[in-house]
């Protein structure tokens, strides 16, 4: 009893003292609730009451509790020992000493700090806390852990909303969580929903996927992410790249916008485009708008175009499929059809409807064409149905061999030998040297069902025929029209890529699209 008078009437005596106050006005004057005892002494603190034992204060809708502390005439504590406020129902800050100004609600909490509400725990040795306007701010490194997302935050320096539950992070900023670790420079945190925003250079580690990126979100609860600058998903090797991305990892989908990039390390296969799909789990891309393969092939690079691309998992390799409008380039070898499949697996390129294959001064037409690598290099073509070769003796003839099918093989100098089989016929041009020159004497015109073609520096330099021909030899100036130029010869250098730049380039209109 004696201590309940005692503070009674420390009570009433710091009210009469401090009522006529300067500095605080009856709205924001600090009422003490309770103290075991008070007293002054103004050899420790000039001015001030020290008030001891279960000390408590309100001040507006803040409840402080301590050990002690000193009540100054400006409306200032300074307490100590076990420190703790409380505002309104949720918000809970507790320190081993705290210095409190009520002239403008702000708190300097030292000492094992720690905040807390109903989702997330702040541990840190100094913050500023600004109750008036709900902010919270610490500079020499705090640690918070979201417990509905698992998450726990580390900083160097951090301001916390608490109204809105948001962190403002700076300065080797980590998010850990037993999946995944997310290192910033700059990033906000929303504790009631779990989503973090990113401002700089930021990495996301999750399993076998990392993840750069310069600005987005992560809702890190439903594992969804938006990227609206230069951001890079790599998973084992195979890589998505983008100036804006979408990523899901539930499903393991990532969409792309703007100079996209999906690369493949092993296959070293590169697919550019303006917009790309890719998902993880299943391995499959797809790229459209300005699309382009690029194929490392040993020394060369195989340079590809057509309006989509998709690539998938192909036994121990990858698939490229590409449609409509494709058009490839290689130093050695270019084509034309509306669509290629190359199977990493085998090392086989193959070209449907409407196929045309150059290589050196040949081009070669056909239903279906295959061409197998070896070694990066062409090294056998197949040809089916309607095969046809076209080669340019000089502006005016051309070299031609035809037949139901088509097999042949790569030198170093493009096309060397060629099996042509099935109602097989030939126009080719005996050439012959005067006085240095080279001139064409003669004509030879064939059918027969199978023959072997051999050719030199991409021209036709012997013909062999395989079965009893039928055969004639015109003289160049005695040759019927018909016979020089057989059904299905059209000579197409126009649609013929001379660059890596020209395969974008549409057919007939000379530019690109």
């Amino acid at each position: 009893m004696k201590g309940i008078r005692l503070a009674t009437c420390f009570i009433l005596f710091s009210t009469g003292l401090f009522g006529q106050s300067k500095v605080a006005t009856s709205g924001e004057r600090i009422e003490i609730l309770s103290a075991d005892r008070g007293e002054y002494d103004d050899k420790i603190a000039p001015g001030a009451q020290r008030l001891k034992g279960n000390v408590r204060f309100k001040h507006k809708d803040a409840i402080m509790r301590c050990d002690s502390a000193y009540l100054y005439k400006d409306q200032r504590v300074q307490a100590f020992g076990r420190v703790a406020i409380d505002q309104g129902d949720t918000l809970h800050v507790e320190a081993d000493r705290c210095t409190y100004t009520g002239a403008d609600r702000t708190a300097r909490m030292e000492g094992d700090v720690l905040m807390r509400n109903s989702d997330m725990e702040l541990t840190t040795q100094a913050l500023d806390y600004d109750l008036r306007n709900r902010r919270a701010f610490y500079a020499n490194g705090g640690r918070i852990v979201s417990r509905n997302g698992n998450n726990t935050l580390t900083s160097d320096a951090g301001t916390y909303l608490t109204e809105s539950r948001r962190f403002i992070f700076s300065r080797n900023v980590l998010i850990a969580h037993p999946e995944r670790t997310i290192k910033g420079d700059t990033m906000h945190y929303v504790t009631s929903s779990g989503v973090a925003e990113f401002f700089g250079p930021t990495v996301i580690e999750q399993e076998h996927t990392i993840i750069h990126t310069l600005r987005g979100q992560y809702d890190t609860r439903n594992e969804r992410a938006r990227f609206t600058r230069r951001t890079t998903i790599d998973n084992k090797g195979r890589t998505l790249e983008g100036d804006s991305l979408h990523y899901e990892r539930k499903s393991g989908t990532g969409l792309a916008w703007g100079n996209v990039v999906v690369s493949d390390t092993a296959s070293e296969i590169v697919v550019r485009g303006d917009e790309g799909r890719y998902n993880e789990i299943t391995d499959n891309a797809t790229i459209t708008g300005h699309a382009e393969l690029e194929l490392r092939m040993d020394k060369d690079t195989l340079f590809l175009h057509g309006d989509t691309l998709f690539t998938r998992p192909d036994g121990t390799g990858k698939r490229i499929i590409a449609r409509r409008h494709v058009r490839f380039f290689r130093n050695d070898l270019q084509g034309t059809c509306d669509t290629l499949i190359y199977s990493d697996a085998d090392s086989l390129i193959s070209l449907f409807h409407a196929p045309v294959l150059w290589s050196g001064t040949d081009q070669i037409t056909g239903g279906h064409i295959r061409i197998a690598l070896r070694n990066g290099k062409a090294h056998k073509l197949h040809v089916e149905q309607d095969a046809f070769l076209v080669s340019q003796v000089d502006t005016a003839y051309f070299d031609q061999v035809t037949g139901n099918d088509m097999t042949g093989l790569f030198g170093d100098e493009g096309l060397r030998s060629l099996l042509v089989e099935g109602n097989a016929r030939t126009v080719y041009f005996a050439e012959e040297t005067k006085n240095g020159m080279e001139s064409i004497m003669g004509v030879n015109r064939a059918d027969c069902s199978r023959i072997r073609v051999e050719l030199k520096e991409g021209k036709v330099n012997t013909v062999i025929f395989l079965d009893r021909p039928d055969a004639v030899l015109y003289p160049l100036d005695k040759a019927p029209a018909e016979e020089l130029r057989m059904k299905g010869s059209e000579w197409r250098s126009d649609e013929r890529p001379t660059d890596r730049a020209d395969i974008f380039r549409s057919i007939g209109s000379g530019t690109a699209p």
